[in-house]
């Protein structure tokens, strides 16, 4: 579902994500003017499940998929060489998401980015109807039937030195 040159705007189990191939430069930099962007924030990669993640990312000891399940959580974790290097993440270190929602991981063949459906600096989006309203007509939407409740933004916590942190909590 996720092929090169698109936007999709998706549910994820904090709000509706914007995602796109990690391994699609023109999407990215698309993305990031969507977004309105700074080149100094990131993007953040939502992967399908622990197998995609351990094929993209060093896990560190201790880390396990029930740090993904008990809330909506974002693990900042070293990168494997099998991620495309860019200018969107750093290259030491990657903010990585463990997709949650069943329908969504099911279409997801490839790390995608897991950046939330709004402006920067306006909040996330929760409801599929604004979508265009806000982002344009340009994106296409993936979206269930089930409402999104509102919830806070992820956890963010770091894995890549020495002790674990937690950047927002």
């Amino acid at each position: 579902m996720f092929e090169k040159g698109t936007i999709w705007a998706y549910p994820t189990d904090t709000s509706f994500g914007l995602g796109v191939r990690a391994d699609d430069t023109e999407g990215l930099s698309n993305l990031a003017r969507l977004k309105h962007r700074s080149g100094d924030k990131y993007f953040s990669l939502m992967v399908r499940d622990w197998a995609m993640l351990e094929a993209f990312a060093v896990i560190p000891t201790g880390l396990s998929v029930d740090f993904f399940r008990t809330k909506p959580r974002t693990a900042i974790l070293k990168p494997k060489s099998s991620l495309p290097k860019t200018s969107f993440w750093p290259a030491d270190k990657v903010a990585f998401r463990l997709c949650m929602m069943p329908d969504i991981a099911k279409v997801i063949d490839y790390p995608i980015t897991a950046t939330s459906a709004n402006i920067s600096t306006k909040e996330p989006i929760y409801e599929a109807s604004l979508l265009p309203v806000e982002l344009g007509h340009s994106i296409r939407i993936y979206h269930t039937e089930k409402p999104l409740p509102v919830v806070k933004p992820s956890e963010i916590w770091d894995f890549t030195g020495e002790l674990v942190r937690c950047i927002r909590f």
